[in-house]
């Protein structure tokens, strides 16, 4: 019983030497350009040989800059507000990656402007950035080998007025970027060669054993 009892201690101990948390991160992140946009980036799918996938998670976003002139077209002024929106929608070539209903919906408004016949009121470099993160499925992304799988981002921009009695003209330049970032949670299981206090445990196990058979001897 004592030798059973040291023989498990001492491999259970070499067992949870073999085995150890790890994460793995991958991303892409395109700057921002002239809208509409439409990028397309690769991320690695994880390899199946470096252990146990646990959790995945993927993080989606991106960023808009817009500049916006407003002109007042009417005899008298004008109250206004305009906000820039840009919506950024990303899809998958891996299947069974459902990413329609994670929408990154950016706005930037300029503030209620009122302005005199015929002038104009500029609001320059309106920013705003946002993202989503999520846990999909493990199993998606767990392939033998690794390989890799893409996300596009396609976006939307656009200009919304309150107020000027439809006599205000817009003028908008946007620019837009996007990116994701997947990163998975894994047991790693590896060939380690055993630690000092492991093999003093397996020396251990050994005397204990030969201490029993001699008894019984």
């Amino acid at each position: 019983m004592i030798k059973r009892k040291l023989l498990a201690a001492a491999f259970a101990a070499l067992a949870a030497s073999a085995a150890s948390a790890a994460t793995i991160t991958d991303s892409f992140n395109f700057p921002e350009e002239t809208t509409e946009i439409s990028k397309t980036g690769t991320l690695a799918l994880f390899d199946s040989s470096l252990g146990v996938l646990n959790s995945v998670s993927l993080t989606l976003f991106g960023s808009a800059t817009t500049d916006i002139t407003l002109s007042n077209t009417a005899q008298q002024n004008q109250s206004a507000r305009a906000t820039g929106t840009v919506d950024l929608i990303f899809s998958s070539s891996l299947a069974g990656l459902d990413l329609s209903s994670f929408l990154v919906s950016l706005t930037m408004p300029t503030g209620i402007a009122n302005i005199a016949p015929g002038d104009t009121a500029t609001f320059p470099d309106l920013t705003d950035s946002d993202s989503a993160t999520f846990s999909p499925a493990a199993a998606l992304f767990s392939t033998a080998g690794g390989g890799t799988f893409t996300i596009t981002c396609d976006s939307l921009s656009g200009i919304g007025i309150v107020g000027g009695g439809g006599n205000i003209q817009s003028v908008q330049d946007t620019t837009a970027g996007c990116g994701a970032e997947i990163i998975y949670d894994y047991t790693a299981r590896t060939t380690q060669v055993p630690e000092p206090a492991t093999l003093a445990l397996l020396g251990l196990a050994a005397f204990g054993a030969s201490r029993v058979s001699r008894r019984k001897a």
